[in-house]
């Protein structure tokens, strides 16, 4: 054997070389939340795999990016240079050189090629300069980050805002598609984890001069797409919520309330709910605070739900998802006042029956009873209306030679509430009213079957227009939404108050 060629590998070593540069690719070990790895986004996978700095430039091991995007089928080395057959192409590298040689065609990488532990690596610009030409396939790639899209990869982005609370910061981050969202809390960051659709973020990292939030991070280095808070103090207690069907997430960095030193309590008497549980399909929001004296309940129902999708506009918004929306913002906004304990009728998208919403409010002594809605109120929009109930068929007059009734059936129970649940819409009406842009209408009374048997001050939101004749973005616009959300909240704290 000569010199020239007695590294030239026998077809059964080839193989062997083949699988070893794909198996490292599954089995090297990822490191979550560092900047050492590179991630590979393809259509239906994505891996990590280890960068090398050398002499300031970021480099890869040439035979796993290349058995990542298809296979090696044969590899000639010699003492500086090593041959590469990728499938039907014969691609050729010579160390510490620029040039690279792919079927007689030469391509001049940024950076030389260098070995490093029997590796040949190449710089990460071989990656958009030399790998198109053996794929044939369109690669994305942002200079300076370390991650990659090939293929038919569309990755979401997305937009962020923080916004001050009186007792903390609300942040709202607006993705371009639908994601998911795991929290969890690590080295007294909050990590939210997006699922596993691909994402490309504008910017790296976000920086807050703000007493509560310092920094927001995006960080895929283990291939799982996530996002970092870092508080600007410790104590601080965080409630995350998603919105629009996934592409808003409403994350509240707030201060804990004072702690409030309570006197002995007498035991709790039985309750008198047969199950003592709230019905199925019922969730139970109560903000993380130290106990303090028991808070009014509000009961936020999403109107709609599952297969009944309610209204829908021209370019394709449901009802019941505008319904959820809005009750996301208000939630947040209330808990935020940390002044009340707020129950949903719904968490998820299913039908859940006028009886299960009406029983989550009774079962849970609502203080206030707020169902939200949307449909085509007129040509203006956004238009905004509000409603107390007006019993279709009130019940006959008990006369007067009769005993007096302790039991109130369970159809008409709201009659002993509407005084109130008409001043409840006036407060709601005053404050809605001063959005700038929105037409709202003066409190109104119509039979709302929700209402009927919610033994509380009940109302029902509605906003439009809602219709298959309009587009709804004036509806769906996140400030709106926060408007109306800010104007409830603050009519509600006004109306407990005894402010109205």
């Amino acid at each position: 054997m000569t010199k020239s060629s007695r590294r030239l590998l026998q077809p059964s070593r080839l193989l062997t070389l083949a699988i070893l540069a794909g198996g490292a690719v599954l089995l090297w070990p990822t490191r979550e939340l560092r900047s050492d790895n590179f991630v590979f986004y393809l259509p239906n996978a994505r891996h990590v795999l280890p960068l090398e700095v050398i002499e300031n430039t970021k480099y890869l091991p040439l035979l796993h990016v290349l058995n990542l995007v298809g296979k090696v089928g044969g590899l000639q080395e010699r003492q500086n240079s090593v041959k590469v057959w990728f499938g039907s192409t014969q691609v050729e590298l010579r160390l510490d050189q620029r040039k690279v040689r792919v079927d007689g065609s030469s391509i001049n990488l940024s950076d030389p090629v260098r070995l490093s532990n029997g590796q040949w690596m190449v710089p990460v610009d071989f990656l958009t300069s030399v790998l198109p030409r053996l794929t044939h396939q369109v690669v994305e790639y942002q200079v300076g980050t370390n991650r990659i899209f090939i293929g038919d990869v569309k990755p979401s982005s997305f937009s962020v805002r923080l916004d001050q609370l009186p007792n903390g910061a609300r942040l709202t981050v607006q993705f371009t598609d639908k994601v998911t969202v795991r929290t969890a809390a690590s080295n007294g960051k909050w990590v939210m984890s997006l699922g596993e659709r691909p994402v490309e973020p504008l910017e790296q990292s976000f920086q807050f001069q703000d007493p509560y939030v310092s920094e927001l991070r995006f960080d895929d280095q283990d291939g799982v797409p996530k996002l970092i808070l870092t508080p600007a103090t410790g104590g601080l207690n965080f409630y995350p919520v998603l919105a629009e069907g996934g592409k808003i997430l409403l994350a509240d960095v707030l201060k804990p309330p004072p702690v409030v030193i309570q006197p002995p309590r007498l035991p709790e008497q039985p309750s008198t709910t047969p199950s003592g549980f709230p019905p199925p399909g019922v969730t139970e929001e109560i903000p993380a605070a130290p106990p303090g004296p028991p808070l009014p309940v509000v009961v936020l129902d999403a109107g709609h739900g599952g297969e009944d999708i309610g209204a829908r506009s021209r370019d394709g918004v449901l009802e019941k998802d505008l319904a959820a929306q809005l009750v996301a913002r208000v939630r947040l906004a209330l808990l935020s006042t940390q002044k009340f304990r707020i129950v949903l009728t719904r968490t998820r998208d299913v039908n859940t029956s006028f009886d299960q919403r009406e029983a989550a409010a009774n079962v849970a002594r609502a203080a206030f009873f707020l169902t939200f809605h949307a449909s085509d109120l007129g040509v203006n929009s956004p238009r905004i209306a509000v409603f107390a109930d007006q019993l279709a068929s009130p019940p006959s007059p008990i006369p007067s030679e009769e005993p007096r009734r302790v039991f109130i059936p369970w159809p008409h129970v709201q009659q002993a509430h509407l005084d109130k649940s008409r001043e409840l819409a006036q407060a709601l009406q005053q404050q809605l009213a001063q959005i700038a842009g929105a037409t709202v209408d003066p409190p109104g009374a119509a039979p709302v079957r929700t209402l009927r048997s919610v033994n509380a001050p009940a109302v029902a939101i509605e906003i439009g227009r809602l219709s298959p004749d309009a587009e709804a973005g004036p509806l769906t616009d996140p400030n709106l939404q926060q408007q109306i959300a800010t104007a409830i909240t603050q009519a509600l704290v006004a109306f407990e108050g005894g402010k109205t």
